[in-house]
């Protein structure tokens, strides 16, 4: 019998613009190592028996310091990873693996937890790039196509799972978890080709902004770059993880409204029937700022 503690983690979402589960899940692979930490199951620590003290867990955590990687979860609490072998880990970014420690040498409830990498899985950032926001909305950052969902719940092969978004760390981050519509391809590395086409922009309109507003909008958008004029068919749909600092957007529209906003609404195009805008219907998730 497994005997489950729940402490610590918040979320059930890991991805890296990796596939997961799809519509066709008997026939769709999975391609990276990492991919063993994605979404779909209820996010906990547990004890691998009765009578065996080790904890294994999923974590989202901010690195704090690269020696040794420290990560800080969404509750405060350190985890500090013993014998990565990854050299360069970013300040500040949202990563997300799997860990494992000695119940019977280290309280789950303690501060600071030192862990080992379950498997030896390194960390994996799921910061968005550079050019995924949150900017100021332009033509180039337009969807030309919609999601399966961004929020509320998404059924996969094994169960249903809710997808909404999360403001952590005071307000510096949103993490979203597009489901998308993707091409099934034939190997590994047309996959990642595949995958490499989607962008998840968030953008704002600060000129709509007015002063004495209360309500920050920010836009979902899902931008596919095509690299032929072939027709692609795209009937499958997975998933990512994007973690989006919000610290300066939040700034300019203090500064335009001359307030901070009390609330933030994320909307996007989705499409649960097929790849296109035609057809597509508006999702809003809302957030009450604290």
């Amino acid at each position: 019998m497994r005997r489950v503690q729940c402490y610590s983690i918040l979320l059930s979402k890991f991805a890296n613009s990796n596939i997961y589960r799809t519509m066709k899940m008997a026939k769709f692979k999975i391609w990276m190592v990492a991919l063993t930490l994605l979404m779909g199951v209820s996010l906990t620590s547990c004890f691998n028996s009765d009578n065996d003290p080790t904890v294994t867990g999923f974590a989202y955590g901010k690195c704090t310091d690269f020696y040794p990687p420290t990560f800080q979860l969404f509750n405060g609490q350190k985890l500090v990873v013993s014998g990565s072998s990854t050299t360069t880990f970013n300040m500040g970014e949202i990563y997300g693996f799997y860990y494992q420690f000695d119940s019977e040498l280290q309280s789950p409830d303690a501060a600071s937890i030192t862990v080992t990498l379950y498997n030896g899985i390194e960390p994996v950032s799921i910061n968005a790039k550079g050019n995924e926001g949150p900017v100021s909305a332009s033509e180039s950052t337009k969807a030309n196509s919609a999601f399966y969902a961004f929020s509320g719940n998404v059924s996969f092969s094994s169960g249903t799972v809710n997808i909404d978004p999360i403001v952590v760390f005071d307000n510096e981050y949103i993490i979203v978890t597009p489901v998308y519509w993707v091409k099934q391809e034939s190997s590994d590395e047309k996959q990642k080709e595949e995958l490499a086409k989607h962008a998840f922009v968030l953008t704002y309109d600060l000129e709509s902004v007015k002063q004495g507003d209360t309500e920050f909008v920010l836009t979902l958008n899902h931008v596919i770059t095509e690299t032929s004029e072939d027709p692609v068919v795209r009937n499958v749909y997975t998933s990512t993880s994007k973690a989006y600092r919000l610290t300066s957007a939040l700034n300019m529209f203090g500064l335009k409204a001359g307030q901070k906003p009390t609330k933030i609404k994320v909307i996007g195009q989705v499409n649960t029937s097929k790849n296109s805008l035609e057809g597509a219907t508006e999702q809003v998730w809302e957030y009450t700022v604290k």
